[in-house]
């Protein structure tokens, strides 16, 4: 059986889910984002499904405690997002205060708020995929959520607010057999560009959100939309110290990888020289008595070599480097409007 028909058995195609979000908690992810600007902040998210077709409702989150932000670094990203003993009891605990203020609410996934585009990591994943196999043990065929708020681009004047699931490629990939080896990637067409599937957002408005936006001072921002402020120097750094994070990163598990097919070519080699050996000691037994009996033995009984390599931790490495560089091209358009239209303003 082929890792496609495996795996085909074992996953179902997701049906497609759009992601409802309280206006309430966009401004609380903005408020989050405006606090913590240069950390990478996370918590749960709660809410619920099955009042509307299709629609997931986000109407709760709450980030982890602050001593538990981190800065940039790769590894800190990676233990932080991990369940650790403390977070869990953390996101649990603040489920059992909605369930006794009887809210309806469930955990659905977490957010992040993080600048560049950094916010792909191993804990993260496999995270999102014991959440996902935990609803599928409920009876539930929702996916679990990851929500993305970048807070670099409301400098720019609009919101990056974005919702991500693991991709059904993602989850029949490590449904089959082998799980993440070069077969399986390529029949289940899993890549570093498909990891997650984007869920379209809409925003529900209440009139107590209306009353806060209305609180707020349009007018002090009147006339700086073309300012090229020096936070974007700031966030441009960042973005760029999060890439070169990135392909250090990528790099080691490029050289793993390399490590792997050198020992793979190495063996092979062997392999084939005792073959070869065993095929010439026959040879000569025959001529010598063609009444011999030979035996060719199985060459897995002499040799042992490296079991087959796992792309997992290379595709999350390659996905976080594409992430980071997308958003520095987005930052980099935005930017180029932004010189064009101040060059077009003054009288050259």
């Amino acid at each position: 059986m082929s890792a496609v028909q495996e795996s085909s058995e074992n996953v179902e195609v997701s049906p497609s889910y759009t992601v409802k979000i309280n206006a309430s908690i966009a401004l609380k992810l903005a408020s989050i984002g405006e606090s913590s600007n240069s950390n990478v902040t996370t918590g749960p998210i709660y809410g619920f499904d099955g009042v509307e077709d299709n629609i997931i409702s986000v109407t709760h989150t709450i980030p982890f405690p602050a001593f538990n932000n981190i800065n940039t670094n790769n590894n800190g990203f990676d233990d932080f997002f991990n369940l650790r003993s403390s977070n869990y009891k953390f996101q649990q605990d603040y489920l059992e205060k909605l369930k006794l203020a009887d809210y309806t609410a469930n955990l659905l996934g977490w957010f992040v708020s993080s600048t560049g585009g950094k916010f792909v990591s191993q804990s993260l994943i496999e995270s999102l995929y014991q959440l996902k196999e935990t609803f599928k043990k409920n009876k539930s065929k929702i996916p679990s959520l990851l929500i993305v708020y970048d807070p670099s681009k409301s400098k720019n004047g609009y919101l990056s607010l974005k919702c991500y699931k693991l991709s059904d490629s993602f989850l029949k990939t490590i449904k089959s057999e082998n799980k993440f080896i070069a077969k399986n990637l390529i029949e289940n067409k899993l890549s570093y560009k498909n990891l997650f599937d984007e869920l379209p957002v809409i925003i529900k408005s209440n009139h107590l959100t209306n009353l806060k936006i209305q609180e707020f001072d349009l007018e002090s921002s009147n006339g700086l939309n073309l300012n090229i402020l020096p936070s974007t120097y700031e966030n441009l750094k960042a973005s760029t110290d999060n890439l070169h994070e990135a392909v250090n990163h990528f790099n080691h598990n490029l050289g793993n990888m390399n490590y792997f097919q050198r020992m793979l070519a190495k063996d092979i080699a062997k392999i084939s020289k005792w073959e070869s050996k065993v095929q010439q000691d026959n040879e000569d037994k025959l001529k010598a008595n063609p009444n011999a009996k030979v035996e060719t033995p199985d060459w897995r009984s002499e040799f042992k070599p490296l079991a087959p390599s796992s792309k997992y931790e290379y595709l999350i490495a390659s996905s976080a480097v594409n992430n980071i560089c997308n958003n520095l091209q987005v930052t980099e358009n935005i930017e180029f409007v932004k010189a064009t239209g101040v060059k077009n303003s003054l009288p050259l």
